[in-house]
């Protein structure tokens, strides 16, 4: 059973896509009933290929994007030089508002955005999981395992990292945050100031760094809680 949980839950991941995509929508228009396979390439403003039910768009110089799988969709557009590949059933990757800006997204059912920002990145590599890094620069959030998210926002040079299966990782409102899990059913926290950083090393365990001037938090072991200030 989980030690605690706190910060921001799974359920309002989505809240944060939606915010992130409001200078922009991520609709493609009609999908297009063609046979298999399912995909579409775009860069730099045109569409190159598009087969299936796959769709894409990329506008600004030097961006591309690229989806594959039933479903799925890419965007790479608010500015140049973004990165957007997307590989598998019903799974999407965006960006908006920024320059340099990369997403890939590996697995069914999983989401990922960057952007709101310059040099931030966002990896998925896994089924049900999701991935936000923006609303500011040089933020990178990663994913690896199913039915988990990790979200770096809201600030700057900031780092989540997951893992494991069923876990969530948040580096967010301020700068050089760092949240880290490894294991599955686990959570890492880190935020509302500067240089925080919340490590996880188990399952079922928690970590909360929320200090204004930074602070470590590390839960290792199995049901393990950890916090600071």
């Amino acid at each position: 059973m989980r030690a605690r949980r706190t910060g921001l839950r799974r359920n309002e991941m989505r809240a944060v896509l939606v915010t992130a995509a409001a200078v922009g929508s991520v609709a493609l228009g009609p999908q297009v009933a063609w046979a298999e396979p399912d995909v579409c390439i775009a860069a730099s403003g045109a569409e190159v290929a598009r087969m299936g039910t796959a769709e894409c768009r990329a506008t600004g110089t030097g961006s591309v994007a690229i989806a594959r799988g039933a479903g799925s969709s890419a965007s790479a557009t608010g500015g140049d030089l973004n990165r957007v590949r997307v590989d598998g059933e019903n799974s999407f990757g965006f960006t908006l508002a920024g320059n340099r800006n990369t997403v890939t997204v590996t697995g069914d059912n999983s989401g990922a955005f960057a952007g709101r920002g310059d040099n931030n990145t966002a990896t998925v590599d896994g089924d049900n999981s999701e991935a936000a890094a923006g609303i500011g620069n040089n933020n990178t959030a990663t994913v690896e395992g199913d039915g988990s998210n990790a979200i770096a926002t809201f600030g700057n040079d900031n780092t989540a990292t997951v893992e494991g299966d069923n876990s969530f990782a948040q580096a967010a409102r301020g700068d050089r945050n760092t949240a880290t899990v490894d294991g599955d059913g686990s959570d890492a926290f880190s935020g509302l100031g500067n240089d925080n950083t919340a490590t996880v090393n188990g399952n079922g365990s928690a970590a909360d760094a929320f200090a204004p001037q930074g602070c470590t938090a590390e839960a290792i072991g199995d049901g393990q809680f950890a916090a600071c200030p």
